[in-house]
């Protein structure tokens, strides 16, 4: 038996704090600690049944996925040192690059997906604020961002949709 979707916006409105600060206090970056916990809860929402003690379930979840972003960091750190990449140069256009991501998001996000970015990054809304706003729940925001990052990630550190 799956969680219903109540049981699911409450579960995420309990654990979301503890488990960003969790995330936050072991990565250090907050768009990964907010990844690493979206997709914990994606995972829980996708499962097929219930956990016994799901806090429990997604503290451990959260600390296991943090760890391993942090043995990848490690690795991928090792990489570029190898490699010596530079951060951008001083005269880097940053506002070519937000419109080449608004161009992104119009032409790889599904409009629902384009709706929920809007409200969390550009409105600055709470996924409970943002989910009351266009009438779905807090999981369904939170899916569709967890998407539309994933698919824009992949875009611009591939350059392929």
């Amino acid at each position: 038996m799956q969680y219903s979707t109540t049981e699911f916006e409450t579960l995420y409105i309990q654990c979301f704090p503890p488990s960003m600060r969790l995330a936050l206090s072991l990565l250090h970056d907050e768009d990964e600690a907010r990844d690493v916990v979206h997709e914990v809860f994606l995972k829980l929402w996708e499962s097929d049944g219930k956990v016994d003690n799901p806090s429990a379930y997604i503290l451990r979840s959260v600390r296991n996925t943090s760890l391993s972003r942090i043995r990848k960091l490690d690795v991928r750190e090792k990489v570029k040192l190898k490699l010596m990449l530079e951060p951008p140069p001083d005269d880097f256009d940053y506002e070519q690059r937000n419109e080449e991501v608004k161009k992104a998001i119009e032409r790889l996000l599904t409009s629902r997906e384009q709706q929920v970015v809007e409200k969390i990054y550009t409105e600055g809304m709470s996924y409970k604020d943002a989910a009351d706003s266009l009438g779905v729940s807090v999981a369904a925001i939170n899916k569709n961002i967890v998407g539309a990052l994933k698919k824009l990630r992949t875009h611009f550190k591939t350059g392929k949709s």
